[in-house]
């Protein structure tokens, strides 16, 4: 200093340290918002501090998921957390609250840039991370309808496609293999539901069925989509099963059994048309129909299953005897006291035309039987009269099948019969 010099430069800043942390934690809902519970810390995740885009410091969450860094000159840094092998990182900024969330980005693990001030320790540097999940399973021919694999001929389907659904939108669409087999791998744990698109030709079996959620089909019969399942971190699950068959059908035909011999024999014996027909499940009509005007009737689009047909004889018609011939396809099978059938099982795409049904009006025959006076053999009136409690019999192939008396005036009659 010179004579009378005052200087006033000679200056020291000071500063306070600054820190920041604070916690990686097993997200196990994938929702990147700490629950507790079983949303644990996770050990040993290696947390890299950075200034200006460099790592200026390392350190490892403790046993309880936590890390620190401290004595850090004020100023602007980002934290960097390295998932161990197969942990993925947890959607950031969800939920609203910075103390709760997850801030690493999910592809770099690196936070946002924040400044710290002077004796400033920020605890909200967190991170969520959680091991990628799994569905799938399986698409079959369901044979049989039941909606249960049964194996055998049962095969898987390839091609399909099946779609990820999240919040009700498509999130990932694939295709079965060459054995039916799908599955939606490195799935962030959350909620999700399934949706099959059948091939053309092909509709979604029944659900649900059987008790064993590994071997039924799952999917609505119409939406084609199943329930909202939730996948939780590392969680592979392989039930998620679409049976799928091709409708089936059965007919054919009624007729008028002209000779009643249970045979359809063209020519006079026609088709009866508006003969009522029911289908039956389990003894119970599921659907009715009428004969067309050729004496057709049809049940189509049929779930592969067990049938029965009933036919509704009009007023005046009676049944033929059923199973006669030995052709499945020109006999009648109705039982006629019952007008049904014996039951039938349908297989996927199964189109089955020869449950068929002859009808009949009875037919009749009788007359007289009267006093041949003269013995000329015709009936000659006035004292040639009828003869009463003359036993007639009716024959068929030679045997009695039937007996009556004359009456009174010496007639008698054989009604309700089978023509033959």
């Amino acid at each position: 200093l010179e004579s009378g010099e005052n200087d006033l430069t000679w200056d020291a800043g000071l500063f306070q340290r600054a820190g920041l942390g604070n916690f990686v934690w097993l997200d196990r809902n994938g929702d990147g918002i700490q629950s507790g519970g079983s949303e644990t810390g996770i050990p040993d995740v290696v947390v890299n501090l950075l200034s200006n885009g460099l790592v200026i410091a390392t350190t490892t969450t403790d046993v309880n998921g936590a890390y620190a860094f401290n004595d850090l000159v004020p100023g602007d840094y980002a934290v960097e957390f390295v998932p161990p092998s197969g942990f993925v990182i947890s959607p950031r900024d969800l939920g609203g609250n910075d103390a709760l969330d997850s801030d690493a980005d999910p592809v770099t693990g690196r936070t946002i840039v924040t400044t710290l001030s002077g004796g400033e320790f920020d605890p909200t540097w967190d991170a969520g991370l959680y091991i990628p999940a799994s569905l799938g399973n399986f698409v079959w021919l369901d044979i049989n309808g039941d909606g249960i694999q049964s194996g055998g001929s049962e095969t898987g389907i390839p091609g399909v496609v099946v779609n990820l659904l999240t919040n009700g939108t498509v999130f990932a669409t694939t295709t079965t293999d060459v054995n039916g087999a799908y599955a939606f791998t490195n799935l962030r744990p959350n909620d999700y539901a399934v949706e099959f698109v059948p091939p053309v030709g092909y509709l979604v079996t029944v659900r649900d069925e059987g008790g064993d959620d590994t071997a039924d089909s799952d999917p609505d019969r119409v939406t084609g989509r199943t329930i909202v399942t939730t996948l939780e971190s590392g969680e592979n699950d392989p039930t998620w099963d679409a049976g799928l068959y091709i409708p089936a059908s059965l007919g054919n035909f009624v007729w008028l059994d002209v000779n009643g011999d249970g045979i359809q024999s063209g020519g006079s014996e026609t088709g009866i048309p508006n003969v009522v027909v029911n289908l039956l499940s389990n003894g119970t009509v599921i659907a009715t129909t009428t004969t067309d005007v050729s004496g057709a009737y049809a049940f189509t689009n049929l779930i592969p299953g067990a049938y029965a047909v009933e036919f509704v004889s009009p007023i005046g018609f009676v049944f033929t005897q059923p199973d006669l011939g030995g052709d499945d396809a020109t006999d009648s099978d109705a039982n006629p006291a019952t007008g049904r059938t014996i039951t039938t099982v349908l297989v996927s795409g199964e189109n089955d035309p020869t449950w068929d049904a002859g009808l009949y009006i009875p037919a009749s025959l009788g007359n007289f039987v009267w006093l041949d006076a003269n013995a000329d053999g015709i009936q000659g009136g006035g004292n040639e009269t009828g003869i009463p409690q003359v036993v007639v019999s009716l024959l068929s192939n030679g045997t009695v099948i039937a007996t009556t008396t004359t009456d009174v005036n010496g007639a008698y009659a054989f009604t309700n019969l089978p023509p033959g």
